[in-house]
């Protein structure tokens, strides 16, 4: 939940509070230099070249954006297929491709050379609909990360966000490298909060399409939409369990906001919350044991952790205002947007799940809020206002460090609270 949003649910009470900095780190530099040959055309022509030409040139950048490697084009001259010429120009690796079109149908063949030990890393065979040849360099990218990594890519994550380029809010799908733009609704009304199932085929979010602020699910496979809870007043998404099979939420049901468990087969809703205030923004522990809330019972509203098997309850921030949590998908930190004073904008920080550490991620450059974790916990996708003399909010990504931050694309309109998908 936005600070906007949550600030129409609290009576501010700002108080003063100390800052405890003691993370480090950043998302490593290139591991591997890998000699990037040109695709090559088996049979197409013209048509199969260029689209071995625009492959290569997505799957560059997927390589580079993983931060795993440095990627090298042929020395003028050279042969491609040379291992000493790769050698010689720095790399450990060589990756070459060649496409075949038929009947728009694209077959892509690739092989990663380990220079050194003069063997294949990985040889793969490719088939898919030429339209989706995006999604065919996100693949091979994905592939090539998990041979060397031992971990899945994120070239194939997409961002499910909102925006109001319509004059509606509505929810949005966007590729993690800011192609592929699609709306997945057209409701006239206000949606908030979108939120991913661990499958990667649903997601959760709030809409004003009756009226009343009710939780939805769009199943993404099959461009359906049901209603997960409409009780009176607040339905706000909060976040899928590990397995799939519940959903925390914040509800208010008449009553001050909590948060709720709400079970995705039956649609019963529990209590797991009853304070006298305002508890919002869940999200679960990778395990699934314990879910991180934002709320006001000690004043502004911080950041506390709930044990579902003891009912415990216990605080990890000390900020001015902290809001928006999402948990790490390695289960260590807690990401979170805040101020650590009154007159602060809104930034990006984390935490440690035992509250000893906490660090400031972006520093009033704009106003950031609404963070993310992609699904590897090495990046974070966000809202900020910076670099717009009209104030409109823009999705971002960073490293989890806090460097290096690049908005995703230029969307018209307003987008905010991006979720990334598995």
């Amino acid at each position: 939940m936005s600070a906007a949003a949550l600030a129409l649910l609290l009576a501010a009470r700002a108080f003063a509070a100390d800052v405890y900095i003691g993370i480090g780190g950043s998302v490593a530099g290139p591991q591997w230099t890998l000699g990037l040959a040109p695709f090559g055309a088996e049979r197409g022509g013209g048509e199969a070249q260029n689209l071995g030409n625009q492959v290569r040139a997505v799957l560059r950048d997927d390589l580079m954006a993983s931060r795993y490697f440095k990627t090298l084009d042929p020395a003028p001259g050279a042969d491609p297929a040379d291992a000493e010429a790769w050698k010689k120009a720095g790399a450990g690796f060589s990756l070459s491709g060649a496409v075949a079109l038929d009947a728009g149908r694209a077959s892509v063949t690739v092989r990663l050379q380990d220079l050194g030990a003069g063997t294949a890393a990985l040889e793969r065979y490719y088939r898919q609909d030429a339209k989706y040849w995006r999604s065919l360099a996100h693949k091979i990218a994905d592939d090539v990360v998990k041979q060397l990594t031992g971990k899945p890519g994120i070239a194939h994550t997409q961002l499910a966000f909102v925006n109001d380029q319509t004059g509606s809010k509505e929810l949005y799908l966007v590729d993690y490298d800011g192609a592929g733009l699609h709306r997945v609704t057209s409701d006239g009304a206000i949606a908030l909060l979108p939120r991913w199932s661990p499958d990667g085929k649903r997601v959760a979010y709030t809409s004003y399409k009756r009226g009343n602020p009710d939780l939805w699910e769009a199943n993404l496979e099959k461009g359906a939409t049901r209603v997960l809870s409409s009780r009176q007043g607040l339905n706000l998404a909060g976040g899928f369990s590990p397995d799939g099979r519940s959903l925390v939420m914040t509800m208010s049901d008449g009553k001050n906001p909590n948060i709720y468990q709400l079970d995705l087969k039956d649609l019963s809703a529990k209590a797991l919350t009853s304070h006298f205030g305002v508890e919002s923004s869940p999200t679960f522990s990778p395990d699934g044991n314990q879910v991180a809330f934002a709320s006001d019972r000690s004043g502004n509203p911080q950041i506390h952790i709930l044990d579902l098997t003891t009912g415990r309850v216990r605080r990890v921030t000390q900020l001015n205002w902290c809001d928006s949590p999402s948990w790490s998908p390695t289960g260590e930190w807690i990401l979170f947007a805040g101020r650590a004073n009154p007159k602060d904008r809104m930034d990006i920080f984390i935490v440690d799940v035992t509250g000893t550490h906490i660090r400031q991620l972006t520093h009033g450059e704009g106003s950031n809020e609404d963070p993310s974790w992609s699904p590897d916990g090495r990046f974070i996708a966000f809202t900020s206002t910076r670099g717009s003399g009209k104030r409109r909010r823009r999705l971002y990504v960073m490293d989890y460090d806090g460097s290096a931050p690049r908005a995703v694309a230029d969307i018209p309109g307003n987008s905010s609270t991006p979720s990334w998908s598995p």
